[in-house]
């Protein structure tokens, strides 16, 4: 459930309040009770899992393997440069 801030107008709180993507209610105020709030923009963030998160990271990946063939230019272990081609095939 997503976490929203308001700015309540009758008492100036700066409340979170937690609600779902369904509820179409006006939220009150927890510290005053008032309805009169206005919704402050905040930080989003989103919940990924450690796959998608590896998944993101491979361009890092890529980019590291092609500094490090640029680098060793041409002076690379076999293993090492089988090592390279999996980074950047990911």
């Amino acid at each position: 459930m997503p976490l929203y801030e308001y700015d309540c107008q009758e008492c100036h709180q700066q409340v979170t309040i937690w609600k779902s993507f369904s509820d179409t209610s006006s939220p009150c105020c927890p510290v005053c009770g008032s309805q009169n709030l206005t919704r402050l923009i905040s930080r989003v963030a989103i919940v990924k899992s450690s796959k998608d998160r590896v998944r993101d990271l491979s361009w890092v990946d890529k980019n590291v393997a092609h500094r490090l063939r640029k680098q060793a230019d041409g002076g690379l272990s076999p293993a090492f440069e089988q090592t390279l081609d999996k980074m950047e095939s990911q």
